[in-house]
């Protein structure tokens, strides 16, 4: 297992779809995924692999990651990660992302902050990277949080 930030971040990026998919003998990637956020969280500093929890969903937009899975449990952890989840969904919607991005807007009543939110939504269903069911998702979270 990992010891250090270099070398999880590196275990993070050789993640493959394939890891998560149950139909691949010897799939364990959901195993590997929440040894390698635990051991993140244990070190200092941790916000450091923001950016590197956020690539493994944008590489695997199609994956099953979990419900809402460990990157979504170790990222909520994290001081600072709405910032990064913004750049993500900017780069590349997921359905993981998206779900965040939902999560913040059920437990947020501030105007402001709601607006930047429902906008990255609106956003999402427009973006090119988006994926079919991924839109899906941004549009029904769009209905849902402006019913």
């Amino acid at each position: 297992m990992p010891s250090n930030f270099d070398q999880i971040l590196e275990a993070l990026a050789a993640l493959k779809a394939e890891d998560f998919d149950c139909h691949t003998p010897g799939f364990d990637g959901k195993e590997r995924l929440h040894a390698l956020t635990e051991q993140l969280m244990t070190l200092p500093q941790p916000e450091r692999g923001l950016r590197a929890l956020f690539d493994v969903m944008e590489r695997m937009p199609s994956a099953d990651l979990g419900s809402p899975g460990p990157l979504v449990h170790t990222l909520e952890r994290m001081l600072g990660y709405e910032r990064e989840l913004v750049e993500s969904v900017k780069r590349r919607p997921t359905f993981l992302s998206l779900w965040m991005v939902n999560r913040i807007l059920n437990a947020t009543r501030d105007l402001e902050q709601r607006q930047v939110y429902l906008d990255l939504l609106r956003f999402a269903v427009e973006h090119p990277a988006t994926t079919a069911t991924a839109r899906l998702d941004a549009q029904r979270f769009l209905r849902k949080q402006t019913a």
